[in-house]
């Protein structure tokens, strides 16, 4: 479960990082940072969805820690 969420992790934050790339390299004319960006917010959507639906079938507990 851990390894599952740390590659969701990995893959927003390399989705953003080519969407910078993008950003910083095309002239205007692509629309490669936008498809990153909403990539990006789609597997960050999911696995918000993925972190209650785990919570509400009991695949993972809260620790308590404040």
């Amino acid at each position: 479960m851990k390894y599952l969420i740390l590659l969701f992790f990995i893959f927003i934050v390399y989705s953003l990082g080519s969407a910078l790339y993008y950003m910083m390299k095309d002239e205007g004319g692509s629309k490669r940072m936008v498809k990153a960006l909403t990539m990006r917010i789609g597997v960050s959507m999911l696995l918000f969805v993925f972190i209650i639906f785990s919570f509400w079938m009991g695949w993972i507990k809260p620790t308590g820690v404040a």
